[in-house]
């Protein structure tokens, strides 16, 4: 494996190395942790709950979010903007998104993001397009199933949405795959009833873009909720 990271192009093995230094620093290799906590704390749902359940249609989202990507951008936005930080030294975020296809070209389609890869944060953060097979054999090497399926980044205190740069540089994403998603989350807007994001993509025509339904598959908001709560209280008190 180590061989086969030196082939790879010199700026691109710089990317590999500032993403792991990021989460090295954040400890986002603790929010593995977290997801299995959570999950062993749910309660059993009873057959009949699951009979009910089923019996009910309900609209599937478009997008799903994996409980380890979503924490891992939210810790990643409130690392460098939250309520003890002054807001004029809040900035924003950066990052991609890898995961798959769910249920593809089938009316359950459903895009998956199983993890955010943060890779930058500061006043001006942009992340440029490149050749995007190599960024894909990059991220083969974490889980060879999955491929980089858009972006994330954070709007601290100013709601989700895609501004006019946001625009253009997602109109390059979709260039490459035109089911490319652009992810935004508000970190102060977080929540025991809100998750604080959007997920965005362009319209064919490229006037303009829509917003994507979107899930945190099997945490509640309020889970998430206190899940970061902690996160961010433990590495407050680790650093104090």
């Amino acid at each position: 494996m180590e061989d086969e990271e030196n082939n790879y192009p010199a700026e691109y093995r710089k990317l590999l190395e500032k993403i792991e230094a990021i989460e090295k620093t954040l400890e986002l290799y603790k929010v593995d942790k977290i997801v299995e906590d959570v999950a062993k704390e749910t309660k059993e749902i009873s057959e009949e709950a699951i009979f009910e359940d089923i019996l009910q249609i309900k609209p599937i989202s478009e997008i799903v979010l994996k409980p380890k990507a979503y924490l891992k951008l939210a810790k990643h936005s409130l690392t460098y903007a939250n309520d003890s930080i002054p807001k004029k030294k809040w900035v924003e975020v950066i990052g991609l998104l890898t995961g798959n296809i769910r249920g593809e070209e089938t009316p359950l389609e459903q895009v998956v993001v199983e993890n955010y890869w943060p890779v930058d944060q500061g006043d001006a953060v942009s992340v440029e397009i490149v050749d995007q097979n190599i960024f894909t054999e990059i991220f083969h090497k974490k889980n060879s199933e999955h491929f980089i399926i858009g972006w994330a980044h954070s709007h601290p205190s100013y709601t989700p949405f895609l501004s006019g740069d946001d625009y253009d540089t997602h109109l390059r994403y979709q260039t490459f795959w035109n089911k490319s998603i652009a992810l935004v989350i508000d970190p102060l807007m977080l929540s025991p009833k809100d998750y604080g994001i959007g997920v965005f993509r362009i319209q064919q025509e490229k006037q303009k873009y829509y917003q994507l339904s979107v899930e945190v598959e099997g945490m509640s908001c309020e889970a998430c909720y206190e899940s970061i709560n902690t996160f961010m209280k433990n590495q407050a008190d680790n650093s104090s």
